[in-house]
């Protein structure tokens, strides 16, 4: 019997051994701003390590508690360490406790727990959605407890004056203004109201109130500029004037002692997030504008799991938020603790509303989250300019107006808009851009007028169709400045300016190639199969465009000392950056090979106004293509001057082309005195064999003087003649060759 006893013994020894040698440890980082809250983590992290014995877990958690002493800046400081620690991926923590305003901002650095086996059911829906959940709606974050705002009341001085605790901001007035005269009465001074509008906590006391303007509980929070947002602060000036302002502001360390310890009877109403109180003191939800409406908002602190860890610790990981989330955990370390849960369930439970007030959780509920968007609470730097804007407004007598579109420009995308909300440069760049388009379209009918058909002989006519399309489509790019700022839109401007241009001026370049002085089987092909080259050059055009559209075009944001934030396109691809400049590249050798060959047909009398004005247009073409990349590269101080300037380069772009190549042709200066380049070199042929002529006489009627000298000079002017008229016949036997028209 002893020996069995001491092989049961033993077996049990190696079991525990086994098990605590296999053991994974965890560790879990949080922020504690109270002695009170680093003990509750704490009693939360022995109380699972317990439990992960019990059950045989091999699990253990460690706490690294930051608090404002270590940090230095509070939560701000926090905000700041998360974004360090996932952005470069670290593994020193396997779990981060944080605030759901955060959950957005880092939700894509932490585990999906949707198939972790964790029961979400038990939670309410609303908190898992909009305060636990990523930027694409996977839930990453288990909600451990719920901060929420509630009024305490002073139920000693209501019930000496037979009060109830306030619904609405008007009741809450009338109430204290009343009381505090009775009060007065009697020599003694209370304090009406604790708003908490002051520095330290500004930012949720604001946004609490603006919540409280909605239509019901299930309304989404006002907009900043709205109506609602407006009456609200106009609400909280009045309170502020009629209830005092030096009470209104007044910090919390006083506060906190009056709602824990009693210390202080004096005070009213204070709005403060709900947490273990002394009996004088009743906790309701905020009031509303009108009744069954409150102000009183939710923010969840989550738990979630670093993805970067490797395998055996997320699932070390899970088995803490599994216990977490059993109802056994949250009714022993939540509620016992004068925490709310985000177990909806437990505020029918007698035995939780014997420790909390649960008329709190069913006056606000359906529970308001504060928006959890990158750009709104998420981000720091927005919610210190919110406070700090809207305490100017109610302690520096700002224009409430003024001060929430200040607030709107913080986050605001200003867009290129035909609405005149903002501006009216997109409208009116918009009725430019029709109006010049309407232009090209109807100048077409110029080339099938009998009167103009001489001066439009340089091209044919459907050449002369093929180039103002070009210049269509290069104007059409005008349309993807609008709105948002999109990859596909991104790519469709450069395609559309790229084979705009091109376009536009490949049948010029044809016409130069076939117009080449000297006659070779190159410019013969061309001038047989000209669509066969237009096709060909589109073909690669088009293929570079779209080898190209490979890479992506990222919508940066660019935020102005003018708080008018507006996007542009970014590549920060290297393989994009490459190919965006070989097609300017080729832009630019299309524009070279034709200024070449400009030169070279330059002193061909039939084509010179042509080519000169072609010169022009390739010049004002590559002051457009520089401009513009100039514009891209630019940080404009106003989204309104980045867009406009744009939008005025490309309709320059195509406008200038078209009119300095195509309609200054119907002006009745365009070809005046033109000669055709036949009758200019016969006129010359004439003239020089006259000149022959008379030289000839002449040589005849002095040969008396002198016979040697005679047979000489006729020698050497037949010998003049002769090559003077070879070289004019030949230059008029190319011309005659020639299909200018």
């Amino acid at each position: 019997m002893i020996y069995k006893n001491l092989f049961i013994i033993c077996i049990l020894f190696a079991k525990i051994c086994i098990i605590y040698s296999q053991n994974i440890t965890i560790t879990a980082i949080m922020q504690s701003f109270f002695d009170f809250e680093t003990a509750y983590y704490h009693l939360l992290t022995n109380g699972f390590n317990e439990y992960s014995r019990e059950k045989g877990l091999g699990v253990e958690l460690e706490l690294k508690v930051m608090t404002p002493e270590a940090s230095g800046k509070g939560v701000k400081n926090f905000g700041s360490t998360i974004d360090l620690l996932v952005s470069k991926k670290s593994t020193k923590y396997d779990i981060y406790f944080y605030y759901s305003t955060y959950a957005q901002t880092y939700g894509d650095n932490f585990v999906n727990l949707e198939d972790s086996g964790i029961n979400f059911k038990v939670f309410d829906e609303r908190i898992l959605k909009e305060g636990c959940s990523s930027s694409d709606k996977k839930i990453i974050g288990l909600p451990l407890f719920i901060d929420i705002s509630v009024l305490f009341s002073n139920m000693d001085l209501l019930s000496k004056y037979h009060k109830d605790p306030p619904k609405t901001w008007d009741e809450l007035m009338s109430t204290s203004k009343y009381i505090y005269e009775e009060e007065k009465k009697n020599n003694n001074t209370i304090v009406r109201y604790h708003s908490s509008m002051n520095e330290s906590n500004g930012s949720t006391a604001f946004y609490e109130f603006i919540n409280s303007y909605r239509e019901s509980n299930n309304s989404t929070h006002p907009y900043i500029t709205s109506k609602e947002t407006i009456e609200a602060m106009e609400k909280i000036k009045e309170m502020k004037n009629e209830l005092g302002e030096a009470e209104f502001r007044e910090g919390e360390d006083l506060v906190g002692a009056a709602i824990m310890f009693g210390t202080i009877t004096n005070y009213l109403f204070i709005r403060y997030y709900y947490w273990g109180h002394v009996p004088l003191y009743r906790a309701t939800a905020l009031p509303g504008r009108k009744e069954g409406v409150s102000g009183t908002y939710v923010k969840s602190t989550n738990l979630s799991i670093n993805k970067y860890i490797d395998e055996p610790r997320k699932k070390a990981a899970i088995e803490f938020l599994k216990y977490v989330s059993l109802k056994e955990t949250q009714k022993k370390y939540i509620i016992n603790n004068f925490m709310y849960s985000a177990m909806t369930e437990l505020y029918d439970d007698e035995e939780v509303c014997n420790i909390l007030e649960c008329d709190v959780v069913k006056g606000a509920y359906p529970f308001s989250m504060k928006n959890n968007d990158v750009d709104l609470h998420g981000n720091d730097i927005y919610s210190k300019k919110y406070e700090k804007l809207l305490l100017q407004c109610l302690y520096e007598d700002k224009s409430i107006p003024e001060t929430l579109k200040k607030i709107e420009d913080i986050t605001k995308i200003y867009k290129f808009s035909l609405k005149t909300d903002d501006s009216n440069a997109g409208l009116i760049m918009f009725i430019i851009f029709i109006i010049c388009f309407v232009f090209l379209i109807l100048s077409i009918a110029f080339i099938f007028i009998k009167k103009f058909e001489t001066k439009f002989k340089f091209l044919t006519r459907d050449l002369w169709i093929v180039t103002i399309l070009g210049s269509l489509i290069l104007m059409s790019s005008v349309i993807t400045l609008y709105e948002d700022v999109t990859n596909a839109k991104c790519h469709l401007r450069v395609t559309l300016i790229n084979v705009g241009f091109v376009l536009s001026v490949c049948p010029f370049l044809h016409r130069l190639i076939t117009n080449f002085p000297a006659r070779n089987k190159i410019s013969l092909w061309f001038e047989n199969n000209k669509y066969l080259f237009i096709i060909v050059v589109m073909v690669i055009t088009m293929s570079l465009n779209g080898i190209f559209a490979i890479s992506s075009y990222h919508p940066e944001v660019l935020h102005t000392s003018d708080e008018r934030n507006y996007q542009k396109c970014y590549m920060n691809s290297m393989f994009g950056n490459v190919m965006y400049y070989i097609i300017q590249a080729c832009n630019i050798l299309i524009i070279l090979i034709s200024l070449f060959l400009i030169y070279m047909e330059w002193n061909l009398k039939e084509t010179s106004l042509d080519v000169n004005l072609l010169a022009t247009t390739l010049f004002m073409d590559t002051l457009s293509i520089i401009f513009l990349n100039i514009i891209y590269g630019i940080k404009f101080k106003d989204d309104v001057l980045y867009s406009a300037s744009l939008a005025a380069n490309i309709l320059f772009f195509s406008v200038s082309h078209h009119l300095t190549i195509y309609s200054i042709r119907i002006l009745p200066i365009f070809g005046k005195n033109k000669e055709d380049s036949r009758s200019i070199l016969k006129a010359s042929f004439n003239s020089e064999s006259k000149k022959n002529h008379d030289l000839s006489t002449s040589v005849v009627n002095s040969v008396s003087i002198k016979n040697s000298e005679y047979n000489s000079s006729t020698d050497s002017t037949s010998t003049s003649s002769s090559k003077m008229k070879m070289f004019t016949q030949a230059i008029t036997s190319y011309h005659n060759r020639r299909s200018i028209s």
